[in-house]
């Protein structure tokens, strides 16, 4: 019950009926909690330096954004009081987003597509000047393509990667055209942990600890990577529509950036001397080779808005519509547990 204490401690006079705790995240120690109105936050403190660095970043990120929180369509987490454990670590309590979690594979073109182009592209006009001013890192498209280029050093490296794979990457970050874009404020970990849904709209958005000025296309590799084919067409024709000086190769970027997190997910899986996990990355990279050899991936080169239709499409070829799409149901978040859930403490 200590993490329960500290609680309330970070907010005297706030009463907890019912409590969970979320292993979700390595780093840190994390606490659901409930009232007895049935409103949800949640306790965050340092489980070691990583975590402690994760979190500083995330109260930053979220001081940073909640200063245009009235110009964004979703819900941000609301900081409620911060206390220190015994060891003098922080801890903070914050609300919890409700809402459901999102399932890229089984959304179709249409509301949920509006939806989340709504919200990137709301994140992507936040003045650049607050992240500036609170000293958030800024990286420009030299700086991303050095650190792109180190990566797949790292995958290289790893002996586990096609060559084939290897040349189209490398090509790719070769191609000066291709990163010809304009650095806008980003979310930096857009994916089914940060966002909660409703009926296929966006209506929360946590998890701010990666808030910097950056690429757009960033905050698209998840969709690119996870999302129908013709989804992800229709996410980055909603964003243009929304914001049209977005540079036209947004998306080939986007698929870029997907492609490669499956290397770096390899490479983590090896320092970790996770085999279970390793196995399974290095069954999604012999499917990418594989989609290569048979010629349907587009090229990652730069392109015209023409190509827009070609990319995107190329993107989850192996990938098939749901056929009862509507009877699917989504994952609830930040449901109240019931009475066993509290025997944990």
């Amino acid at each position: 019950m200590i993490l329960a204490a500290l609680a309330a401690d970070a907010a005297p006079g706030k009463k907890f009926t019912n409590y969970r705790l979320d292993s979700s995240n390595k780093q840190l120690e994390q606490l659901q909690l409930w009232d007895s109105f049935g409103d949800a936050f949640v306790l965050k403190t340092p489980g070691d330096s990583t975590g402690e660095r994760e979190l500083a970043l995330e109260l930053e990120g979220l001081r940073v954004i909640t200063m245009a929180k009235s110009e964004l369509p979703f819900e941000i987490p609301a900081l409620l009081g911060q206390t220190r454990d015994l060891d003098g670590s922080k801890v903070v309590l914050m609300t919890l987003l409700g809402g459901q979690t999102p399932d890229l594979s089984r959304y179709t073109p249409g509301k949920f597509s509006q939806s989340i182009a709504k919200a990137l592209t709301a994140i992507h006009s936040i003045d650049p000047s607050y992240v500036k001013d609170a000293g958030l890192p800024e990286y420009p498209s030299a700086d991303l393509v050095h650190q792109r280029v180190a990566e797949v050093d790292a995958i290289a490296a790893t002996g586990r990667v096609s060559p084939q794979l290897l040349s189209r990457w490398e090509k790719a970050l070769e191609d000066i055209a291709l990163f010809r874009f304009h650095p806008v404020v980003t979310h930096g970990a857009i994916n089914q942990d940060s966002l909660v849904v409703s009926d296929q709209e966006v209506i929360g958005v946590g998890n701010w600890s990666s808030v910097s000025i950056s690429d757009p296309a960033e905050d698209l590799s998840w969709v690119a990577g996870g999302a129908l084919s013709t989804t992800f067409e229709d996410i980055i024709l909603h964003y243009r529509a929304n914001l049209p000086t977005a540079d036209e190769n947004l998306a080939l970027r986007a698929l870029l950036y997907s492609e490669l997190e499956l290397g770096n997910w390899l490479v983590h899986c090896l320092e970790h001397e996770d085999q279970a996990e390793v196995a399974k990355a290095e069954d999604l990279l012999n499917e990418l080779r594989d989609q290569l050899d048979a010629g349907s991936l587009p090229a990652l080169r730069a392109a015209s808005f023409a190509g827009l239709t070609t990319t995107a499409a190329a993107v989850a070829v192996t990938q098939s519509e749901p056929d009862e799409f509507e009877e699917m149901a989504e994952p609830e978040l930040a449901q109240e547990p019931n009475s066993s859930d509290q025997e944990l403490f």
